[in-house]
């Protein structure tokens, strides 16, 4: 693995009035041709770039770049490193601004494999963790609807893509910030497709990897909405309404006073019909395909499990009817009565 120098901090009009005079570096002003020097605390001249030396080539190209002739960079990029790749220290930044370029010319998937050469590389370096955050760039515009380009035409969806790239992130990057945003961004995606059992799996993925996070409230609450979103009605399994309970019942007893002003308890009750009407719904068609000993079963169960429901007073009433069996409120119900 290579190891980089110490990057400072270069004023973007440094690098634009600098270097974009490179052939008359003394009508430049003094003061644009400054850098910041942490260890000094002060600011110290820049050394003028000299053509035909890789110090002097990479600043002609950067200035290129700060202004806007992404074409004319990316010619004098692969120059320079042809020129100089072998040796030069500034082979990563000349990467990053090649990776740069191609962005800047929407040329997305040639830019994300450039920022991956520079981060397997240059791990550990400053120009890797830039390069990390252009890649989650790159990803957030793939999510967008942007195409790849096949043969130079952009024919190819970009969104899974996109997938992988924050997949990588969070997997290489566990603990730091950027992987927390690539775990949101890609749940988000799935809750705003509509792909409700992905973006709970990626919620509760990032509430497991950073308990820590500002936007740990954030993704229980989105969790919880999209295991509930993922229902799709009394005739189908109701696996995702128990585990949209539970994670509400979980944002209750951490975020006691938002959830109050939220009225999850409204939803916690609103769930609770839903599973009483699927479980009185299992007893209406058992009573349908004249299995009345079942269809009786699960009428009981209804009023058992859930009483206070709609679903146990027409169960009640469905009961009466199919056995003569009259159950009282008042009187209480057959067997144990469970709230779920």
């Amino acid at each position: 693995m290579r190891s980089m120098r110490h990057h400072l901090p270069v004023l973007t009009l440094a690098l634009t009035a600098a270097f974009a005079t490179v052939a008359d570096a003394q009508s430049t002003p003094r003061a644009e041709r400054l850098r910041f020097d942490a260890e000094r605390g002060d600011w110290v001249d820049l050394p003028k770039p000299i053509p035909g030396t890789a110090q002097g080539d990479f600043a002609i190209a950067q200035a290129r770049f700060a202004s806007g002739e992404y074409r004319k960079t990316r010619k004098s990029i692969k120059a320079w490193i042809k020129s100089y790749g072998a040796e030069s220290e500034l082979v990563p930044d000349a990467l990053l601004l090649r990776a740069k370029t191609e962005k800047a010319q929407r040329d997305y998937y040639a830019a994300y494999e450039t920022l991956k050469w520079v981060i397997d590389e240059y791990p550990g370096t400053e120009v890797a963790t830039e390069a990390v955050g252009e890649a989650f760039n790159i990803a957030e515009v793939f999510l967008t609807g942007v195409r790849r380009k096949l043969w130079g035409l952009r024919i190819l969806n970009a969104e899974e893509t996109a997938l992988d790239i924050l997949d990588q992130i969070a997997a290489r990057f566990p603990d730091s910030a950027i992987a927390e945003e690539a775990v949101r961004t890609k749940a988000d995606y799935h809750f705003k497709q509509g792909d409700f059992s992905l973006s709970e799996m990626e919620y509760s993925r990032f509430v497991q990897m950073f308990p820590e996070s500002r936007y740990r409230r954030y993704t229980m609450r989105r969790g919880a909405e999209a295991a509930l979103a993922a229902f799709a009605g009394i005739l189908f399994d109701d696996a995702p309404l128990i585990e949209a309970q539970e994670r509400y019942r979980l944002y209750v007893a951490q975020y006691r006073g938002a959830a109050e002003v939220e009225q999850i308890g409204l939803i916690l009750d609103d769930i609770r019909e839903k599973r009483a009407a699927k479980e009185y719904d299992i007893g209406t068609y058992y009573e349908r395909t004249d299995h009345d000993g079942a269809a009786a079963f699960y009428y009981r169960s209804t009023m058992n499990l859930w009483p206070d429901t709609i679903a146990a007073a027409r169960a009640r009433s469905a009961l009466a009817l199919l056995t003569g069996e009259i159950v009282s409120t008042a009187a209480g119900l057959t067997g144990p009565t469970t709230h779920r």
